[in-house]
């Protein structure tokens, strides 16, 4: 089929078709042009030796960035952005690590397979395509005869790589699945625990209890408890790092830009520009479409340094530049209003005095020259270290060493926080070795790998804190069983259940009807508890007293309604269905985290980033 479509290509080739292939290229993070125009500086990264272009990471993330402003309605942050470059990686990394397994067990995908696919099943982006739709939704008749249009073929032929790439993948995935069995007696479980139904009293004593409480364990206990949980404190492969940095903070240079700016406006201002046009045109704040416009306010509603400003000026008034926390401003004043209003606290209204003023703001931000002269100080210190050393390099450009404690690999960099990366980059090279300048939301870096530590069991002091921790809240965990313990001999005894609780300062609840899922007070869906009140038999049965995550419960079967297995034929498929489809994603999710764990994967974008290539 399409190698017939492909030999029957005409001189001309309609505009829609034209307009087709331009969305799919806005819209697919894959080329569809050869590799052999860019150099090596263009290679975003490798997966498993696999070259992955920077124009082909960049249609991902810039598609990625176009969703997230649709979504948000504005401008997206810096720090989204920083996030939106790491998943675009991460989908690439997704995506030639499943085509890469697929070319691995040659999975094949035919013609006849493929015209099926794209006739029966349409993906979403050509769905979603004008040239398919009829007043806005879908045309099946429109898509199908443009299928059979032979002069339909050029577009075809760039469609047909990326669908049999696609149905390539999903043959993997379903071969990685397909040997998920389910047994009978697992449906038969899955359908009575999701139908089975009891209702039951109980009395509970929270972890919350006992959290405010004071408990200091002296440190032979806390050793103690080290010792008798040594098991519980294995780490991950680990390391130490020293590093230099600059934070991304405005310099001199930067606030005295920022003011010539500001006090540029108020010449224009006061020489009679429209106050308002320059403010859409300059203001960098939310008010600049609205022309700078605050609309009226009280005082107390701004900032301290806004209010000293405006509740002095008079009508017409035009501040000089001042400056806040947010930057320089200047206000035109627009006169006072009186409104009657209740202020919180207080029953009756009172006049309050309101300033109606525009503003332009100007931020104080780092420039390009700041960061510059950062990245130069940090690139003297990477070409310095190669002779004099790191410590002498950082000294050399008037900066402190700063050196971490062990970190886990994937963990946060003290100082420097959650930066994939420098990471990577630290797990992935011996000891001594510096890496280039490097840089995160809040600082222009340079580190050196100290030490590499392998994984094991942690030393006393490095788990101190989370020995501390975990050792209050098994004395928590202790006081709450304890506790119920108690009012469990009193219902042994038989003194009834509300009493017993409420002279231990608990509460007796009789529930609604609940399944093995349901959501229980305080006790919520804890699996331990709820299961143990499952267990229970006949009416009136008492469970022992249950420890569990969020404190101690004690429960009394009231009523029990079992799953009628009679109707399990007819519930038997979507039972199929639902269980199959748990194990089916454990397995895959175990699965590619196999896979993640075995492949090698290199990411250059920082190093690109920090070359200044364009991205």
């Amino acid at each position: 089929m399409f190698e017939t479509l492909r030999k029957m290509i005409f001189p001309i080739i309609i505009i829609v078709l034209v307009f087709f292939v331009a969305m799919i290229i806005l819209q697919w993070g894959l080329e569809f042009t050869g590799r052999q125009q860019f150099a090596v500086k263009n290679i975003a990264g490798t997966i498993n030796g696999e070259e992955i272009l920077l124009e082909t990471y960049n249609r991902v993330y810039n598609n990625l960035v176009q969703q997230e402003t649709q979504r948000s309605g504005g401008e997206v942050t810096d720090s989204r952005l920083r996030e939106l470059e790491q998943s675009a990686w991460q989908q690439l990394v997704y995506d030639r690590l499943l085509a890469q397994e697929a070319a691995k067990y040659n999975i094949v995908v035919t013609d006849q397979e493929l015209y099926s696919f794209l006739r029966m099943s349409p993906p979403q982006y050509l769905q979603s395509m004008p040239a398919f739709q009829t007043n806005g939704q879908f045309d099946y008749q429109k898509y199908v005869n443009a299928m059979a249009d032979p002069q339909a073929s050029s577009f075809w032929s760039q469609i047909e790589p990326m669908v049999h790439a696609d149905m390539q993948k999903m043959k993997m995935q379903e071969m990685v699945i397909q040997a998920v069995e389910v047994s009978e007696d697992e449906l038969k479980d899955a359908y009575v625990a999701a139908n089975e139904k009891i209702k039951v009293g109980y009395i509970n004593v929270p972890y919350n209890r006992f959290t405010t409480a004071s408990h200091n364990a002296s440190e032979d206990e806390l050793k103690a408890f080290y010792d008798a949980h040594k098991d519980q404190y294995k780490l991950d492969d680990r390391a130490v790092v020293s590093f230099a940095l600059v934070e991304k903070q405005p310099s001199a240079a930067d606030s005295a830009e920022a003011y010539n700016t500001i006090k540029a406006l108020y010449d224009s201002a006061a020489a009679g520009a429209d106050f308002a046009e320059l403010a859409r045109t300059y203001s960098q704040d939310g008010s600049a479409a609205a022309g700078g416009d605050l609309g009226s306010f009280a005082p107390g509603q701004m900032i301290p340094e806004f209010d000293r400003v405006v509740f002095t000026m008079k009508d017409g008034d035009l501040s000089q530049p001042f400056r806040t926390q947010f930057g320089w401003h200047i206000v035109k004043h627009h006169g006072y209003t009186e409104e009657e209003e209740t202020p919180p606290g207080k029953a009756k209204p009172e006049k309050v005095r309101k300033a109606k003023a525009s503003h332009i703001l100007i931020k104080i931000e780092v420039s390009q020259g700041t960061l510059d002269a950062a990245y130069q100080k940090m690139q003297a210190i990477v070409t310095a270290t190669k002779e004099i050393g790191f410590d002498k390099a950082v000294e050399q450009e008037g900066l402190k060493v700063k050196k971490t404690v062990p970190f886990p690999k994937g963990g946060s960099i003290p100082d420097l926080g959650f930066d994939q990366p420098a990471s990577d980059f630290v797990f992935s090279h011996e000891p001594k070795t510096v890496s280039e300048v490097m840089e995160n939301n809040s600082s222009v870096f340079v580190l050196q790998v100290d030490e590499r530590l392998p994984a094991g069991p942690a030393t006393y002091d490095e788990v101190k804190s989370r020995i501390k921790l975990d050792a209050f809240r098994q004395w928590v965990a202790t006081q709450c069983l304890d506790t119920l313990k108690v009012i469990y001999a009193g219902l042994r005894g038989g003194t009834p259940w509300g009493t017993v609780a409420k002279v231990h300062g608990a509460e007796y609840v009789e529930s609604d009807w609940i399944t093995r899922a349901s959501y229980v007070g305080e006790v919520g869906r804890d699996a331990t508890a709820i299961g143990s009140a499952f267990a229970l038999q006949t009416a009136g049965q008492m469970s022992e007293p249950i420890g569990y995550d969020n404190g101690a419960v004690v429960f009394k079967l009231l009523e029990r309604q079992t799953a009628d297995l009679n109707k399990f034929a007819e519930k038997r498929d979507s039972v199929l269905s639902a269980v199959k489809m748990s194990k089916q994603q454990t397995m895959y999710n175990s699965w590619f985290e196999g896979l993640m764990k075995s492949s090698k994967i290199d990411n250059n974008l920082e190093r690109l980033r920090r070359s200044g290539e364009p991205m």
